[in-house]
Parts: structure tokens; C-alpha cells; sequence
């Protein structure tokens, strides 16, 4: 009797061993499947930090919220890219997905303007693109819609202006080699059943829709909606007479369920609203909340840059989840060859239990000594 149950034991454990071997081997059998990691976004800082031209910095959130805050630090070196400037003059940059688009000579137009430059931060590539289209004021203020960059000319009358998008398309070189390649960005003209009513110097806000396809914009007087998805042809849409309370882009975040950005009368100052109703006129504006705390660094006796100039002094990323970067560059004088400071503060915001507008507890600040090659500039950043 007990030699039947030893056999049956010996039996049971060896038949185990089997099974466990066998899904060992189907287990190597199989090809790894490994869930695609998840690529680390950064801050990317275009400056005119040296005499050549200009470069674009890559920081790293998380060494600005690990490190002490306090003191002037130099930016991180080598420079992602840097980018020889043909004139002593300001450049543009522009962001969509993982590229960043740079027109390296905004004076020149048509045949006499040079080609513009694509830097891929996902590969450190750099490649020429298509020239920025005639009477486009400033690629910085491009707008960034799905796969596409929307911008508006600037003509003297309005009813004449046009409204251009750059994507990444089928080449149109006709009888292109086999060798050539099939896809590349483009300018195209966005086809418009009514004239706008507007030119491109004359936005002063935008923000997009969380449906990622309608761009909101103000002039000075007033706001209109744009539709980029209707069948191709752009659906604009006149919503009144009252301004979105933003300078410069704003942007939504789901969480506070509004619209986020620099208030537009007091510089400096972050604040947030409502999505404007994409289907209904409106007789005013969202209701503001503003940020009552002091974010920002400049002085009211720190010297500023010239008019004409390029870019803002002060900006806004989003970063997702409630999470944005200040940036503010000062001048240390009215001389641009003392170069200047630019301040970076990451923070959170969230609504108190009264409805207002608060800044979440972890906070961090960073401050980088830049030199400086010319007055008409400022900086660009992008998040991605």
C-alpha cells in the first residue's frame, strides 16, 4: 500500500515537472511583448544666447523639482541645436507633435527667403522645410491643430487675407525618383467661403476647443471661432463683441474644465475661464477667475525689450494635468550685451473650496544667466 502511493507521488511530481517545463518552453517560444515605454517629455528653450545665432536648450522638469531652488545657473551644455542666424535679427520658432519649425530670416519673402528648418527632438534630426508663405507676420504665432500648423496672413485690407496650414503630406514634386521621398511638409491654402474679417497682426488671443478641431480667437474688439475639420473648407464663425481675457495662447485643461493663460491686461498674471459655446453668439466675454498670487519676478524699473520685439517676455506652457512652466526673461540693462536673466516657475493650479483660482503646494523655481545677440528677442519654449 505505501509503495502504490510513493509511485503515485513520484508520478504526480514528475508530471508536474513537465507541465512547468513545457510552459517554460511555449513561454521562450513566444516573441517578448513588452509594453512601448512611454517617451519623456522635456522643455524646450529657444534663445539668442550666442553671437552666431541661436540655440534651443533641452531641461529636464525633473532636475528643476529635485534641486534647491535659489542661485543662477548656467544652461545645460551642449545646446540640443544651434542655428546659424544669416542676419543679425530675430528668428521665429514653432512647435507641432515632436518638431519644432524655425524661420531663421523673417525679413525675407518669396524666392529671397531661405528654407525652413525642421529639428525633430524625438531623433535630434535636423531638415530643411518649405519656405513660410508671403505677408506671414510671425510663425511664432502659428497655431497648432491636430496634425497641422494654421497661420494668418497680414495684408493691408483684411478681406484679403489667407489662412495657411503646414502639415506633413505626399510630396508634390511631379515625376519625383523612386529615390526621392514620398512624404514632406507643406504649405497649403486653407480655402475659405467668406473672407475673414480679420488680419493675422490683429490676434491677440487664441485657444483651442477641447474637441481638438475649433480654434478660438479675439481681436481687440472682438472673437470668432474657426472649424479646421469642416470637409476641408474652413468654417470661420463671428461670436461677438467681447475679448477672451488672454494674451498670447491659451489652454484648456480638463481637470479645472477651462481655459488657462496670461491675463492680457495685467502682464505677468495667470487666469483661467470657461470654453466659449462653439454654436451660440454671446453679448460678453467668459467669466474670468484670475491667479492673485505672485508668480512672476520682473520689476516694474527692469529694463524691457525693444518694441519690435519678437516672441514675449513673458510666456506659458502647458504641460498637462494642471502642471505649467513661467517663463519671464529680464534684461539686466537697456545694453543687449549684458545679456539677461530668465526665470523658469513650475507649478500646479487647482480650484479652492470657495471656486478660486490656487496654485498647488509643490512649487519650484529656476533661474539661467543668458547672453544675449540681439534686442528683437525674447525666448520660445515648448513642451513635448
Amino acid at each position: 500500500m505505501g509503495g502504490r502511493l510513493e509511485e503515485r507521488s513520484s508520478l504526480s511530481a514528475s508530471s508536474s515537472k513537465r507541465r512547468r517545463r513545457r510552459r517554460r518552453d511555449d513561454d521562450y517560444a513566444k516573441p517578448m511583448t513588452r509594453r512601448p515605454r512611454r517617451r519623456k517629455q522635456h522643455l524646450y528653450l529657444a534663445l539668442d544666447d550666442w553671437n552666431g545665432g541661436y540655440s534651443i536648450h533641452k531641461l529636464d522638469v525633473d532636475d528643476i523639482l529635485e534641486q534647491e531652488p535659489g542661485g543662477e545657473h548656467k544652461l545645460p551644455e551642449p545646446a540640443a541645436v544651434r542655428i546659424a542666424s544669416p542676419v543679425r535679427g530675430p528668428m521665429a520658432f514653432a512647435a507641432l507633435g515632436t518638431n519644432i519649425f524655425i524661420s531663421t530670416n523673417s525679413r525675407s519673402y518669396g524666392e529671397r527667403a531661405p528654407p525652413t528648418l525642421v529639428y525633430d527632438t524625438e531623433t535630434s534630426a535636423l531638415a530643411a522645410g518649405p519656405r513660410v508663405p508671403d505677408n506671414l507676420c510671425d510663425l511664432g504665432d502659428a497655431m497648432a491643430v491636430g496634425e497641422a500648423l494654421y497661420a494668418l496672413t497680414t495684408v493691408p485690407y483684411p478681406e484679403y487675407s489667407s489662412l495657411h496650414a503646414l502639415s506633413w503630406a505626399p510630396t508634390a514634386i511631379p515625376d519625383h525618383e523612386p529615390w526621392d521621398p514620398a512624404m514632406e511638409w507643406s504649405w497649403n491654402t486653407v480655402p475659405l467661403p467668406l473672407p475673414l474679417p480679420y488680419k493675422g497682426i490683429d490676434i491677440i488671443t487664441y485657444a483651442l476647443h477641447p474637441d481638438g478641431r475649433t480654434i478660438f480667437m479675439s481681436t481687440g474688439f472682438s472673437s470668432y471661432s474657426f472649424d479646421t475639420s469642416s470637409n476641408g473648407v474652413g468654417v470661420w464663425k463671428e461670436l461677438g463683441d467681447w475679448v477672451l481675457p488672454f494674451r498670447g495662447p491659451a489652454f484648456f485643461d480638463a481637470e479645472l474644465d477651462a481655459w488657462v493663460g496670461l491675463h492680457r491686461m495685467y502682464s505677468g498674471y495667470v487666469c483661467c475661464c470657461p470654453v466659449a459655446s462653439r454654436s451660440t453668439t454671446a453679448t460678453r466675454p467668459p467669466e474670468c477667475r484670475m491667479l492673485m498670487e505672485k508668480l512672476f519676478r520682473r520689476k516694474e524699473e527692469d529694463p524691457k525689450h525693444w518694441p519690435l520685439l519678437r516672441g514675449k517676455e513673458t510666456s506659458l506652457i502647458y504641460m498637462g494635468n494642471s502642471r505649467f512652466a513661467l517663463f519671464e526673461n529680464i534684461l539686466h540693462s537697456e545694453h543687449v550685451n549684458h545679456g539677461s536673466l530668465l526665470h523658469i516657475t513650475l507649478f500646479g493650479l487647482k480650484y479652492d473650496h470657495k471656486g478660486e483660482l490656487r496654485t498647488k503646494v509643490q512649487r519650484a523655481t529656476r533661474s539661467y544667466e543668458v547672453s544675449k545677440n540681439t534686442p528683437m528677442f525674447s525666448h520660445a519654449a515648448f513642451w513635448m
